[in-house]
């Protein structure tokens, strides 16, 4: 009798690939770290219960009706994947890298969205990296070949597709490398509709390729905790996607090589950044959850899914854990004092290897402050949610709740 054929769970992985098209299924680009996936497709099927002189209440017929599927997936925080779900739920993204100290100049002309060259005053050399503007519109390119006597034309030869921000003329131009801070805040030019992107979870028995993708996902929820006794920097996320396909080729796993974060690391800044006279040594776990209203939208175009998954508003809301060194957990509340929050967790690395996910609320509201006299030091457990801001928008303008970057040495264009 032959050995019967069987899967391992433990070599399932989880791929991810950037979108141009929402629901056209790409290869997996990146292995996505989690620990836990649990995918579901959700046909829907139209019953049949035509009156036919039967003593039953069950239908003739199960007709195919519309089709979707639904994620949920969890894990440690890996600073290399993290940026796919953020661009995914925010969509608004600026790119800074860290100067070489030399070689710095500025434009010469404004530079516009789309551009696929800029005019400097001095020369850059070919497949030199750059970074053009600062803040929120600051984007990072690796150069083509230079022409001109002065000003000179700048090729951007990747990441492809040109220039997404406007630059105006004087804009510093500098050399950088990494590592590199990409910083998302809420979508609101053009549609404000993020990209989407496939997953692919290989696990074995799907024919040939053994694996699935579900493309066209769009994140719903996306919460990160920690707790600084027990736990590493962790997040979860649920996500809505077309139905799913089987994976044209076996993908590959290609994990890199950035480490998970331990808890204790997260710091914590009430009233300003998390450090100096603002750093607020007394919280011992946390929450951070952003939501996405979506909705699926069916038309009749002979297809059974759907024509577009909509992304709609986003909201940001948030626990933090004190043990009390004073009444100031309950005096955000009652006070509505609204005050700046940080939370900022590194690797603890440095060069290259430096890493570190920064949330940063310009106005956080805290709605809750619950006492806790049970245990062997008063607690106090407060809620916020974070205000609407112009400060925390990115290159897209108007008001975003919070803006949320990530270092790593991830090269641009990745995201």
């Amino acid at each position: 009798m032959p050995t019967p054929v069987t899967y391992a769970p433990t070599k399932q992985f989880i791929g991810v690939a950037n979108e141009v098209t929402q629901g056209t299924p790409v290869a997996m680009t990146s292995t996505l770290l989690v620990d836990n996936f649990k995918p579901k497709d959700n046909p829907k099927f139209l019953e049949d219960k035509a009156w036919r002189g039967a003593m039953a209440t069950d239908a003739f017929a199960q007709i195919p009706g519309t089709q979707i599927s639904e994620l949920d997936l969890s894990g440690p925080v890996f600073l290399d994947g993290l940026g796919y779900i953020l661009r995914n739920i925010m969509g608004d993204l600026a790119v800074t890298g860290t100067s070489t100290g030399t070689g710095g100049t500025t434009l010469s002309a404004q530079a516009t969205a789309g551009a696929t060259t800029i005019s400097t005053v001095a020369t850059i050399p070919n497949g030199t990296q750059i970074q053009i503007g600062t803040g929120a519109t600051a984007e990072v390119f690796t150069t083509g070949t230079p022409t001109g006597s002065g000003p000179y034309t700048i090729p951007l030869s990747t990441p492809s597709g040109g220039l997404v921000y406007t630059h105006a003329s004087a804009q510093a131009v500098q050399p950088v490398t990494g590592p590199y801070t990409y910083a998302w805040s809420l979508l609101n030019s053009g549609t404000g509709q993020p990209l989407s992107h496939t997953l692919t979870h290989f696990l074995g028995p799907a024919a040939s390729s053994g694996a699935r993708q579900y493309p066209g996902a769009c994140f719903s929820e996306l919460a990160f905790k920690w707790n600084a006794e027990s736990d590493l920097f962790t997040w979860d996320a649920k996500a809505t996607a077309y139905p799913s396909v089987v994976a044209g080729s076996t993908p590959t796993s290609n994990p890199g090589s950035t480490a998970p974060m331990a808890s204790w690391r997260m710091a914590v800044g009430i009233g300003g950044p998390a450090s100096s006279g603002t750093l607020v040594p007394t919280v011992m776990d946390g929450e951070v959850s952003i939501k996405r209203e979506l909705n699926p939208y069916y038309t009749g175009n002979g297809v059974q899914s759907p024509y577009i998954i909509q992304r709609g508003g986003l909201a940001v809301e948030g626990k933090l854990s004190f043990v009390a060194a004073s009444e100031s957990p309950y005096l955000y509340m009652i006070n509505n004092t609204q005050p700046q929050l940080q939370l900022l967790i590194s690797n603890g690395l440095s060069g290259l290897n430096y890493g570190a996910v920064q949330f940063d609320f310009a106005q956080a509201a805290f709605t809750e402050a619950e006492p806790d006299g049970s245990k062997t030091a008063v607690e106090y457990s407060d809620t916020f949610k974070a205000v609407l801001n112009t400060t925390n928008a990115g290159g897209s303008g108007s008001y975003s709740p919070c803006k949320i970057s990530v270092t790593c040495n991830v090269a641009p264009g990745t995201y």
